[in-house]
């Protein structure tokens, strides 16, 4: 071998052992090592991986498999890694998956049966939960959190953070881990991209659209929490308002009663108008998110804003005006994690996965009228969910 080849040689075992030396350094990283925050808007953004690197959970298996474990910790990383990288992939929303087996319940039963028993378990790690501020988002808040509060984690909670932006500069400067958000708000909010009225082609949009913020979207549920108009039964009988085109021209003989946000979101007043024309209505009363229905309610108002999920539509057995012209794209929810979070709990999104095929249209309106008409909390509501279905013990 002459002294030009033995060089080479050299250089390249130097370069793979300066590769192991690092890899072991990331794997070895714990949760404990990064600084805790002390509140809201506490600490820097940390450091996170540059755009167009590879998958966070590729990365997170291979770091998984380099360090020094047993051979059960080493499947249950490789498993709950592979569980994680084939669930949003394969997802289909609200049954417009196109591949066999890719709805979120097959993804999930795929992730959770392919995890060994105890695989799930946090070991204590801690994991902050947030959410938007109301009703449904307290409640899966909630969910999220008692689901891995039994399965081994410690969770901080901060709920109630207030609206979309809110959440998501928490979450992107890394004072939360995750918290729920819905498909359509991702898009048009976050994004600021036009709606899509397919949720598959929606729920990818947004996936794709969150990786440069090193964000991850896990399955979503079938649940379509879909913006709607809500009116009493007899007021749109007598105007004759089947559609929302047929409100938008009936709009100055009523009152709407509606939030802030909704009056500057691109799939709020200002998209009912530029889709609809019209709109134009007789009055306009800002009213607080957990108040809406109330001014329904009080005849103060004759229109106020929905979601497709309100215990509210038929508990006062209101209607909604049908969105003839799909103006709102799919709303689904689904948790929105941090990589560096995944990246150190790698059986957490398997375990979020699972709770994501029980959270139908009318499971979420049933829990969310135990809070907002029988008035229960929701920790409790939460509670008895998970119980229910078999995910906490009694």
């Amino acid at each position: 071998m002459n002294r030009v080849s033995r060089l080479v040689m050299l250089a390249v075992l130097a370069a793979l052992v300066g590769l192991l030396a690092a890899c072991n350094q990331g794997a070895q990283q714990t949760p404990g090592e990064r600084t805790q925050d002390q509140g809201l808007g506490a600490r820097a953004l940390p450091t996170t991986a540059a755009v167009g690197s590879t998958d966070p959970t590729a990365e997170a298996l291979a770091r998984a498999l380099q360090t020094t474990q047993t051979p059960a910790a080493a499947k249950v990383a490789q498993a709950a890694a592979q569980a994680t990288a084939a669930g949003p992939s394969a997802t289909g929303a609200s049954g417009s998956g196109s591949a066999a087996g890719g709805t979120p319940a097959a993804a999930s039963a795929r992730a959770t049966a392919a995890l060994p028993s105890g695989s799930l378990s946090g070991n204590g790690a801690t994991v902050r939960i947030g959410s938007k501020d109301f009703t449904e988002q307290f409640i899966l808040g909630e969910i999220y959190a008692q689901l891995l509060e039994a399965n081994g984690y410690k969770v901080e909670r901060k709920l109630n953070l207030g609206a979309t932006k809110v959440a998501q500069e928490a979450l992107t400067r890394g004072d939360i881990d995750l918290y729920p958000e819905y498909t359509g708000t991702g898009l048009t909010v976050v994004l600021g991209k036009d709606p899509l009225s397919d949720a598959k082609q929606t729920y990818d949009a947004v996936v794709a659209g969150y990786k440069p913020m090193n964000l991850t979207w896990l399955d979503p549920a079938p649940m379509n929490n879909t913006q709607a108009l809500a009116m009493k039964k007899d007021k749109a009988a007598q105007l004759g308002i089947k559609t929302l085109s047929d409100l938008a021209q009936k709009a100055p003989q009523l009152r709407a009663a509606l939030i802030p946000e909704f009056l500057e979101r691109p799939d709020g007043l200002p998209g009912l108008k530029k889709v609809y024309g019209g709109f134009e209505f007789g009055s306009v009363q800002n009213v607080a998110i957990g108040v809406k229905y109330k001014a329904l309610l009080d005849d103060q108002a004759d229109v106020t804003l929905a979601f497709g999920t309100d215990g509210q539509i038929a508990g006062y057995d209101l209607m909604t005006p049908v969105d003839d012209k799909h103006l709102w794209p799919p709303y689904q929810v689904a948790p929105v994690v941090r990589n560096d979070t995944l990246q150190k709990n790698p059986g957490l999104a398997a375990l979020l996965n699972s709770v994501a095929p029980k959270l139908t249209d009318q499971t979420m309106q049933a829990l969310n009228w135990e809070v907002d008409g029988k008035k229960r909390e929701p920790a409790d509501v939460a509670k008895d969910f998970l119980t229910q279905q078999g995910f906490v013990k009694k």
